[in-house]
């Protein structure tokens, strides 16, 4: 179990350095405009995604935080956690629908949607299409072998 809460804790560095990166990022989105002072449709859509993605991100990034907070500080918590994590089904379904992989993918994707968003409407729509595309498969994949296992 010491094994586990030093992987919490070296967690939390990692996931407070990407929720501070984020809200730079955030912070630094709102000073970028692209174009003159008239925004068209497509670049107020792309600003939303973008400022959608970033908020997302410290959504997740935040609840992450606070659940690993409380479970290190809850010894009844860490074990339901730990148990969590090591479930054979869980990781089976997880390695069968190839969830590393795709999250590899679908965070580049994103990523990539986001950067291109200033610079090109049809390479961020391309972007997003296919981002939509690979979550969409994901989800099948996970609802499929959640069922069969």
């Amino acid at each position: 179990m010491d094994d586990f809460r030093k992987r919490l804790k070296m967690q939390q560095i990692v996931l407070t350095t990407g929720l501070l990166l984020a809200c730079a990022l955030l912070i630094l989105s709102r000073f970028y405009e692209k174009g003159g002072s008239e925004v068209s449709f497509m670049q107020g859509f792309i600003a939303g995604f973008q400022v959608g993605i970033v908020a997302a991100l410290l959504g997740f990034l935040s609840f992450f935080i606070v659940r690993n907070m409380v479970s290190l500080r809850n010894p009844e918590r860490l074990k339901k956690l730990y148990i969590s994590e090591t479930d054979e089904r869980k990781s089976l379904i997880f390695q069968k629908s190839g969830s590393d992989g795709m999250n590899v993918i679908t965070y580049g994707l994103a990523v990539g949607a986001a950067v291109s968003g200033n610079i090109n409407d049809t390479v961020f729509f391309a972007l997003l299409g296919a981002c939509i595309f690979v979550v969409a498969v994901r989800g099948v994949l996970k609802l499929y072998y959640r069922n069969k296992y």
